[in-house]
């Protein structure tokens, strides 16, 4: 089998027109009149296309079928883009249903290929869960030719594929097998997308951009997750864009790590051309693959419940409930929800609830506490686990199926996915719900419990529930 070709083997004006062809800047009439001139013997203009042209078997690294990993297709809503978008999730078969970092795949100019789903089978054996929308969706979806697909893509109403990925950003986000934390990669297209999105999420937690065009120099100032860039060292396209764009996050003080790769040609990564480069595109890999599991690492959360003390722009002191005084950075994006009573006539057939419980010896839970979740929340963290509000305590999150009278209260009878519960509500017990908050709840002398994390070494709030006008949160 003689070797494959590599960029070296090819006049470098051919690769730039190769990329204008790529880009669709030049159609394939336009590309086979243009570099006609650098056929040589044996190698016409067609053939240098063909040469060029993605090998997808060549460039595969990760079997579809391979044991390692459980893969799927799926639909995700998009209301304000095409009504939805289909994508290609893979998860690493040993994790279950364990809750995993998430990284966002965004493909080229042309659709989830194959070498895209190789991509997100690679994040996936580094033990990621991966998603790889396909933006032609609306299109029918990748149609398995190349030139077809980037004609498809140039049809496209980009607001709608931008309003797309964010859709998918934020369903991959909120997954319940996720941790939450999201990062992005992109390559080319993909990678201008990246840079997008990063002005457009302040909750990413991280941004990989290969090759892609910035954004307005503006749009910098928008940029909070941690950015890294892997740039060509030949690559006039994405260069006409890049210096003003990163002089910019420089200006705003942006986290950011640009790499130029000297020698390697637009798409370097791309193992599926002669652009590919070997060296390079593994070094940026890695980097990658650290830079995820840097950024995407989860944090051990701390619950903390009691009264605040004073808050400033940026800063809460808090008395916990044991009596601790501890001061935490409150950052502009933290979520504050108001906490605020109902009855148990408000807990219904069909209500999805949570209830903090202490076990009793018949088997059931007797309830400290029962919140009534909005319907909007429903299904949010749904199952049986350890809690810790006091020793020995438990929280359920399921859905009501049914209610009878008991003799100090009521009997709830609930479900969850693997389980159901009885659960015993006595007549004194809080029952609460909550909805959209805002920082004018976080008074002194507020009834507080807050989800913190440490960050850059300040325990930082990341959630507040709080009760208005004295009313106590009950846990």
């Amino acid at each position: 089998m003689p070797p494959r070709l590599t960029a070296q083997d090819f006049d470098q004006d051919v690769l730039i027109l190769f990329d204008a062809y790529v880009h669709g800047g030049l159609d394939r009439r336009g590309f086979l009149n243009q570099a006609g001139k650098y056929a040589k013997a044996g190698m016409t203009a067609a053939g240098l296309l063909a040469a060029l042209s993605p090998d997808f078997a060549a460039g595969q690294q990760v079997r579809k079928d391979d044991s390692r990993l459980k893969a799927e297709t799926v639909m995700v809503p998009s209301p304000a883009g095409h009504g939805s978008i289909k994508g290609y999730l893979v998860r690493p078969a040993n994790a279950g249903a364990g809750k995993l970092p998430a990284v966002l795949v965004i493909h080229e100019n042309r659709g989830l290929n194959p070498h895209i789903e190789d991509i997100a089978r690679r994040l996936a054996l580094d033990g990621f869960m991966a998603f790889a929308p396909d933006a032609l969706t609306p299109a029918g979806g990748y149609p398995g030719d190349e030139e077809r697909a980037v004609a498809a893509f140039a049809a496209l109403d980009q607001d709608k594929v931008q309003q797309d990925f964010l859709a998918a950003a934020a369903w991959l986000k909120a997954r319940p097998d996720a941790t939450g934390k999201l990062g992005t990669v992109g390559f080319c297209w993909g990678g201008g997308v990246v840079h997008t999105l990063a002005t457009l999420m302040p909750d990413l937690n991280a941004a990989v951009s290969f090759y892609g065009g910035a954004p307005a120099p503006a749009q910098a100032a928008k940029v909070k997750a941690p950015l890294m860039v892997h740039l060509a060292g030949t690559d006039p396209w994405v260069d006409s864009t890049w210096p003003a764009y990163e002089a910019a996050l420089k200006a705003a003080g942006a986290k950011y790590a640009a790499f130029r790769y000297t020698g390697t040609q637009h798409g370097f990564n791309n193992d599926t051309t002669p652009r590919y480069d070997t060296a390079a595109a593994k070094l940026a890999w890695e980097r990658t693959t650290a830079f995820f599991k840097t950024n995407l690492a989860a944090r051990p959360n701390v619950r903390l419940r009691g009264t605040l003390q004073s808050v400033t722009g940026d800063s809460l002191v808090l008395k916990t409930r044991g009596g601790e005084v501890i001061e935490l950075a409150l950052p502009a994006n933290a979520t504050v929800s108001e906490v605020y009573p109902v009855g148990l006539a408000d807990i219904t057939a069909g209500s999805f609830v949570g209830v903090g419980a202490m076990p009793q010896a018949d088997g059931s839970q007797r309830a400290i506490a029962v919140t009534v979740f909005p319907e909007s929340a429903r299904g949010t963290n749904e199952g049986h686990f350890p809690f810790d509000f006091a020793p020995q305590s438990t929280m359920t999150n399921a859905t009501v199926e049914g209610i009878a009278s008991a003799p100090d209260g009521r009997r709830l009878h609930v479900r969850y996915k693997g389980g159901e519960k009885i659960i015993i509500v006595p007549a004194g017990a809080p029952v609460v719900t909550f909805r959209p908050g805002d920082r004018a709840l976080l008074v002194p002398g507020a009834s507080v419990a807050l989800t913190a994390q440490d960050v850059d070494g300040k325990l930082t709030v990341l959630r507040a529930s709080a009760g208005r006008n004295g009313f106590a949160v009950p846990y």
